[in-house]
């Protein structure tokens, strides 16, 4: 369903309200609308599927194998 209408309107929006405030809280409930507001504006993270695939999934898929490189907190003088 891609639609942003409800399926099954509520007929006393007030009364739902009451409901939920009374199951949860005032604190839950205003938290949980808070972190949707801020999760709607804030922008996409970013996905772990657009991190590079490790060289025998590459290999896998007919990629060539990236360099392998020594992490910078690895010094060996």
């Amino acid at each position: 369903m891609t639609s942003t209408q409800f399926s099954t309107p509520l007929r006393d929006p007030h009364a739902a309200l009451a409901q939920v405030l009374s199951d949860l809280g005032l604190r839950r409930t205003l938290t949980a609308i808070l972190r949707q507001m801020i999760a709607a504006q804030s922008p996409p993270r970013r996905r772990a599927s657009t991190l590079p695939a490790c060289n025998h999934l590459r290999r896998d898929i007919g990629l060539p194998p990236l360099v392998d490189r020594l992490p910078s907190s690895r010094s060996y003088f």
